[in-house]
């Protein structure tokens, strides 16, 4: 087998023109439901105006969010909206927000809120019904709206508003993210994934953030082998 190459370096001076871009529906901030609303437009604010991207997923490849973040590049200011975690019952899928997902972001000069589910329901599909599956799975709507309120009055770059988000508040969230996923089972009954697994991958960022990196990094590399 061949031998895995790394690469490592640093990109400047990334320009761009949009060409495909699509026109934006606008809402205000008070009104703005994460649920609800489509997948990217602009959010108003009484004294300036923020595009928004959402993700579905934390994985890159489940629902291809870069189209809609695409839609948002021309404005001035741009953020998007990924779940920490997406728990779809023990016999479905389990995703977590990689390291590289923040690395792209921060070279777009995009800003990141963080989001976990906080309710959801067990799938009816014919095929599902019988199986431990969730559908219908919805955003912590405040817990996103408060974020995007810091972010308006956020003057320094998204590479330090991610950096920060990561650093002082990635394990916290997980922990709800966590926490919600515990009451959905309680409401529901469908059988989530092992916490005890998740658990001791928030107990190694915990000692070490660095360490999160490394697990992502190690997990993009055993899935492309």
């Amino acid at each position: 087998m061949a031998g895995v190459l790394h690469f490592t370096g640093f990109i400047k001076g990334v320009t761009y023109k949009t060409y495909l871009d699509d026109n934006l529906n606008r809402i205000s901030l008070d009104a703005f439901d994460v649920n609800q609303e489509r997948g990217y437009g602009l959010i108003k604010s009484p004294t300036t105006e923020i595009a928004y991207s959402k993700w579905v997923s934390p994985k890159r490849t489940r629902s291809y969010p870069f189209a809609r973040i695409y839609n948002t590049y021309n404005s001035s200011k741009v953020i998007t909206i990924i779940p920490v975690i997406k728990d779809e019952g023990k016999d479905g899928d389990i995703d977590k927000i990689q390291y590289s997902t923040i690395s792209w972001m921060n070279l777009l000069n995009i800003y990141i809120v963080l989001a976990y589910y906080e309710t959801a329901k067990k799938s009816t599909k014919k095929a599902q019904i019988n199986k431990n599956k969730l559908s219908n799975q919805k955003f912590a709507n405040d817990f996103v709206k408060f974020q995007i309120n810091e972010i308006l009055a956020y003057h320094q770059s998204a590479l330090h508003w991610n950096k920060n988000l990561f650093e002082e508040r990635f394990i916290q969230t997980f922990e709800k993210a966590l926490d919600s996923y515990d009451y959905i089972f309680n409401q529901t009954g469908v059988i989530i994934h092992s916490r005890d697994g998740l658990d001791k991958y928030l107990s190694k960022i915990r000692e070490e953030f660095e360490e999160f990196k490394n697990i992502s990094l190690k997990g993009s590399q055993s899935a492309s082998l």
